[in-house]
């Protein structure tokens, strides 16, 4: 079970790093082969500079398993891509929901998301899933669960949902939603616990 902590500060800070760093690591198997021409992949420039590279694991539905190794740290984590965004203005940047595991910081299924434009931090966002609604906090671009407690009871609600609906609130106030689709979630995120067993 994941500790409980209050996600600002330091904390949050180092939560967003790595976000960032899970985003550039799999960069290169989300962007199509045009996109992938007009600029360096990331793996390409982390293998330059001994950064640790992102092992695409296995594909799902749209989902993606990832691993990722350096030193004695590894993070094996799933990933999936917003289906749909608004408003419009927004769709040119795209949302991203990770269930990871770090086994080095006793860290299990973490869910977090980053929507790739700046959030209003002093209120709160939802993760809708069917029925049930949890509590997100933001700080920066990043999202995760207000009580980390709840990965458990969320990450069931999302293996037996067809799909998640994120609602937030940009920076400026703006009211946004991202849905994804939660097909091939579970058998993704079973692959990326067991790499990380």
């Amino acid at each position: 079970m994941i500790l409980s902590y209050f996600r600002t500060g330091v904390t949050a800070t180092r939560h967003a790093k790595l976000a960032s760093a899970l985003i550039a690591l799999a960069l290169p198997f989300l962007i199509s082969p045009a996109q992938a021409q007009r600029a360096p992949a990331p793996a390409q420039r982390a293998a330059a500079s001994g950064q640790a590279q992102a092992m695409l694991l296995e594909t799902a539905g749209k989902w993606q398993a990832f691993s990722s190794q350096q030193g004695r740290s590894k993070v094996c984590y799933a990933l999936s891509k917003a289906e749909s965004r608004t408003p419009a203005n927004l769709k040119d940047v795209e949302g991203m929901l990770f269930v990871s595991s770090r086994p080095t910081e006793g860290v299990r299924n973490e869910i977090s998301l980053v929507l790739n434009f700046d959030l209003k931090e002093d209120v709160e966002h939802q993760a809708i899933i069917g029925n049930e609604r949890f509590a997100l906090v933001a700080k920066g671009q990043n999202m995760w669960l207000k009580n980390p407690a709840e990965e458990g009871r969320m990450l069931d609600a999302l293996r037996k949902g067809a799909s998640l609906e994120v609602k937030g609130m940009s920076k400026r106030g703006n009211p946004t939603s991202d849905k994804y689709s939660l097909a091939g979630l579970n058998q993704i995120v079973k692959r990326a616990e067991d790499a990380c067993k």
